[in-house]
């Protein structure tokens, strides 16, 4: 029986393993009903400093270890309007003042639209609230105190921006927002936990070499930022794992942090990482507004690549049936994580088949 352990990395979210190992059963369970697909889960359980859990399947056991940095997430998550103005700075400082934005506008527009699309949402509510409060007070203070006029405007400001705050948070406007500020500015964010927590996740994946056929690691959006700082520390202490390892990077945005030019550093870890003949294997979608479809995240970013990922679309669209396909486009966040799903129709993209099946990964990749 094939061996298998696969280590998923999420992205830049507080949510914990609960609501990962809940999404997985669901959608296993969907998977398996629909494609008659026998796979037996377990419950979950701690190994080593992380949070697993095993599944069942002809001729396959897979061992799925979820690399939690979800805790770390929170302390620097936007939890109120103030924070979002902040990140709505952070965006102005970063990508508008330095014309990164205008690359890129010419490597993947979708992900200048959405990056743009919180920061004037942003800086909307902020105007209109305040206009609301001039309005008030220019109306009322011909009824009453002027102190009075003045307060009740601050007041009705205030509940149009808890009003914004609160329909932003259906739109995932601050969590775009958040992801966008903390990439760019990854190279002061990683510094002390981050940095602690990847030398825990490299140790976690190289004590595994030994023991199985394969080593998947799976990185979700922001969390591909953080599996090129894991792969370059788990390529520095043994080359060797190469042999074994395989990598799926979904939805990724790692552009968001190699374009900036004060991360020369993480450029050379590409840079290193390119030297070895990976099994890496890339895969977004331009309905997913959180990352960069098909852009070659090595060479944009300005690295001479000896090797790099194949890069593929997830082609959604031929895994859905229309009109629930149509649902899903105007779903952004639920678009963004459905790398993650079963599928209604089977096609090249297949996340359990990738995972689960008996044969390794390279061979169930669509060439």
């Amino acid at each position: 029986m094939m061996k298998r352990a696969v280590f998923y990395l999420a992205g830049y979210d507080p949510k914990s393993y609960r609501f990962y190992y809940d999404l997985f059963k669901k959608n296993l369970h969907s998977y398996s009903k629909r494609f008659y697909f026998e796979a037996k889960l377990s419950k979950v359980y701690k190994k080593q400093d992380f949070i697993s859990w095993d599944i069942e399947s002809a001729n396959a056991q897979t061992t799925y270890t979820f690399l939690a940095w979800n805790d770390i997430v929170k302390k620097t998550w936007s939890y109120s309007f103030i924070d979002a103005l902040k990140d709505c700075y952070s965006f102005f400082r970063i990508y508008i003042i330095t014309g990164l934005s205008f690359k890129f506008a010419k490597e993947s527009p979708y992900q200048l639209i959405t990056g743009y699309y919180p920061f004037f949402y942003i800086l909307f509510s902020l105007l209109i609230s305040l206009g609301f409060a001039c309005i008030f007070v220019f109306i009322l203070q011909s009824y009453f105190p002027l102190y009075f006029c003045i307060f009740f405007g601050f007041f009705m400001a205030f509940v149009a921006l808890k009003f914004f705050f609160r329909f932003g948070k259906k739109l995932a406007v601050f969590w775009i927002a958040r992801i966008c500020s903390f990439c760019g500015n990854w190279r002061k964010n990683k510094k002390g936990e981050i940095e602690q927590r990847i030398n825990v996740f490299a140790k976690t994946i190289l004590n595994a070499l030994d023991t199985n056929d394969e080593l998947i690691l799976i990185a979700h959006s922001v969390g591909t930022i953080l599996c090129i700082e894991l792969l370059e520390r788990i390529l520095q202490e043994n080359s060797h794992i190469v042999k074994k390892l395989k990598i799926l990077t979904l939805g990724e945005c790692i552009p968001l942090t190699s374009y900036q030019k004060k991360e020369q550093e993480f450029r050379m870890k590409l840079e290193f990482i390119s030297q070895f003949n990976l099994k890496w294997y890339d895969y977004t979608s331009i309905i997913d507004g959180a990352c960069f479809p098909q852009v070659d995240f090595f060479r944009t970013s300005g690295v001479e690549p000896k090797f790099t990922p194949v890069f593929y679309s997830a082609k959604f669209h031929t895994l859905y049936e229309k009109e629930r396909y149509k649902k899903i486009k105007n779903d952004k966040n639920k678009a963004h994580f459905l790398y993650l799903f079963s599928p209604e129709i089977q096609g090249e993209y297949d996340f359990f088949r990738f995972v689960l099946e008996e044969k390794f990964l390279e061979e169930k990749i669509t060439k």
